[in-house]
């Protein structure tokens, strides 16, 4: 992996896949809108990671309390082997665990909080922002 060059990360969930850029030079990660996950998210993440000539795009692997792998880590595993096979940049997981707790206490702080961040995807985009992050500080999994 080059020392920099743009990172897409990835929060996936049922309804949308929240989304963050970050770059390796400057280890900063900012929230994207998220993106709805229909039908359209390979064309839409595709057109995403080209337009900003990603070169990683980091998806973010949950776990439970414990550590152990879970259901929705499936779902997230298998949504980015699939993710590898459509884009050309490099497709990597990293741990998320308490990212979504994590993101929504930020957000609180931050003041202004609203209900409905929780449905307009502004929550997953920070969780993905959070995920990126640790990615960027070189806390790979």
């Amino acid at each position: 992996m080059s020392k920099s060059g743009v990172v897409i990360g990835l929060d996936v969930g049922a309804v949308r896949v929240g989304v963050a850029r970050g770059d390796l030079a400057v280890k900063v990660a900012s929230p994207l809108p998220a993106i709805l996950n229909d039908d359209q998210i390979w064309r839409r993440l595709q057109q995403l990671i080209e337009s900003n000539h990603a070169e990683t795009v980091v998806v973010g692997l949950p776990r439970d309390a414990a550590g152990l792998e879970t259901a929705q880590s499936k779902i997230s595993r298998d949504f980015a082997e699939k993710l590898s096979r459509t884009v050309s940049a490099a497709v990597v997981l990293q741990d998320e665990s308490l990212t979504s707790k994590i993101a929504e206490q930020t957000l609180r702080a931050r003041g202004g909080f609203q209900e409905q961040m929780l449905r307009d995807g502004t929550l997953d985009s920070e969780a993905a922002a959070l995920i990126l992050a640790d990615y960027l500080e070189g806390g790979r999994s």
